[in-house]
């Protein structure tokens, strides 16, 4: 079946070793899985090697399609012992795309920290003592606030009676049956570690319920690092993606067109509450006629609908991002914010998918950590308590409404997409993201954490006094942006 007869995108995954059976990356797939790791507008832009610190990037990297920095003269943000901390990661860590997205050097070339010593609230420290008003929020895993002291209590309380101990800790029960009472449609939980365990366990789950072998994906989305999910397939068996395919979000008429003709082989749609391409890219919500040609499709073919999210959890609607869309999935992948910080993630489904999570071996031994299970009860406590949904709904409009006056006066033509939550930004005009490297690297010189190139987060902890100086930093930035 050709791309234009099923509607999908194959998996682009580079050139086949013969004697290996291997897929090699190809610059076309490189630059093409681009947006979808947010690495607008290749996923070279950021790919900087261990002399990207010391000012020099090179030409012969390990991955093809290098992307020279938008400013190599930018003065670093890092003092001498973050500038340290960076010679001394390079001869230990592998770079390149190893933990990208968490590397200072993903937002370009001296734009952000490299190394936070220090957290609380919502304000970190890096290891020269600077300190900054932060809307990274760790990728998202800070909800309550950094440090929140009730959550550490929780988290205390149990690692003083224990944490890893044999067979199972009465936490993983209550934490499950917390879980449950959250939000409601869903029979069964399973805590987890991280984003990517929920994903995979989920495909996993919804294999061995139907007996059908296919995933169906959407374009640019991000589901975990593990093989299948990756959006780059470095040194991946060529038959290891085959029952992978991606489809264009939002695209009604390939969703029904693959429905036709591969619907019954189809175990699961995995997707996320929004399209976040990231870079220069908007964020996008899911349709009422793309949620209706995605229950068509469920009901056609009994495919399970799972809802990564991860990412979003919490900062769409209070009981789920699920609410919000009008989407009811057969079961939700939780994580990030779950845990306030602690490594605390989740998988909940319903009671027609139990058989298949009861047919599957699966353990690790930290999964069994009864202090992530508290502290990730004592988040949901906190976050239903004080209404933190609300609170961060306000701060995030609060902010978009001040940075988008300051942008007016200072004539910078900066879009915003996206949840208050979790907004979107970026400059018009800007394919290669200087414009935003740029705005970062300003507001961090002056004490704010902005992201060039993925999202930003609020939290709870964000409060009147610290958005309005947020604010006023940004609008300085603008001010000295305008001057140049």
């Amino acid at each position: 079946m050709t791309e234009s007869e099923s509607g999908t995108t194959p998996v682009e995954s580079g050139t086949e070793n013969s004697e290996s059976g291997v897929r090699e990356l190809s610059r076309r797939q490189l630059l093409a899985a681009g947006p979808a790791l947010a690495l607008a507008p290749g996923l070279s832009t950021l790919l900087l090697s261990s002399e990207a610190a010391g000012g020099v990037a090179p030409t012969d990297g390990k991955i093809p399609g290098y992307w020279s920095p938008t400013d190599p003269n930018r003065p670093p943000i890092d003092g001498p012992k973050g500038q340290d901390l960076w010679r001394r990661a390079d001869k230990v860590m592998p770079s390149y795309a190893m933990f990208l997205t968490r590397s200072a050097r993903y937002a370009g070339y001296n734009v952000l920290p490299g190394f936070i010593a220090e957290a609380e609230g919502c304000r970190v420290k890096d290891v020269d003592g600077r300190s900054y008003i932060d809307f990274t929020c760790s990728a998202g895993p800070n909800l309550l606030g950094y440090r929140h002291p009730e959550i550490e209590a929780a988290a205390r309380a149990q690692a003083n009676a224990g944490d890893l101990m044999p067979m199972f800790s009465p936490a993983m029960i209550d934490f499950c049956e917390r879980l449950l009472q959250w939000t409601d449609g869903f029979d069964w939980a399973l805590p987890l570690k991280r984003g990517s365990d929920a994903t995979e366990l989920a495909m996993r789950v919804a294999r061995a319920a139907t007996g059908h072998p296919h995933i169906l994906m959407f374009k640019d989305s991000y589901h975990g690092s593990n093989r299948e999910q990756s959006l780059l397939y470095e040194g991946t068996p060529t038959d290891a993606l085959e029952h992978l395919s991606r489809l264009p979000w939002n695209d009604v008429a390939a969703l029904d067109d693959f429905k036709s003709a591969r619907g019954k082989q189809v175990a699961a749609i995995l997707m996320s509450p929004l399209d976040q391409p990231g870079g220069n890219h908007p964020t996008r919500s899911a349709s009422p006629e793309f949620i209706a040609a995605i229950n068509r499709f469920r009901k056609r073919t009994g495919a399970a609908v799972i809802l990564d999210d991860v990412r979003a959890g919490f900062r769409l609607h209070p009981k789920g991002s699920h609410k919000a869309m009008g989407l009811v999935p057969d079961m939700l992948c939780l994580g990030k914010a779950l845990g306030n910080g602690h490594a605390s993630a989740a998988l909940i489904g319903t009671a027609a998918l139990r058989g298949g999570a009861e047919r599957i071996l699966y353990s690790s031994t930290y999964l069994f950590s009864a202090v992530c299970c508290h502290a990730a009860i004592a988040t949901l406590d906190v976050y239903e308590r004080d209404n933190a949904f609300a609170t961060m709904q306000r701060a995030g409009e609060r902010l978009m409404a001040g940075m988008q006056k300051a942008a007016n006066e200072y004539d910078q033509h900066l879009s915003f997409s996206g949840p208050a939550t979790h907004p979107t930004m970026f400059y018009d005009n800007d394919p290669d993201s200087a414009l935003m490297e740029r705005f970062c690297h300003e507001t961090a010189r002056r004490g704010v954490l902005f992201h060039p190139r993925i999202w930003s987060f609020m939290s709870a902890a964000h409060d009147d006094a610290c958005i309005d100086e947020a604010i006023d930093i940004i609008g300085t930035s603008f001010a000295a942006m305008a001057d140049k």
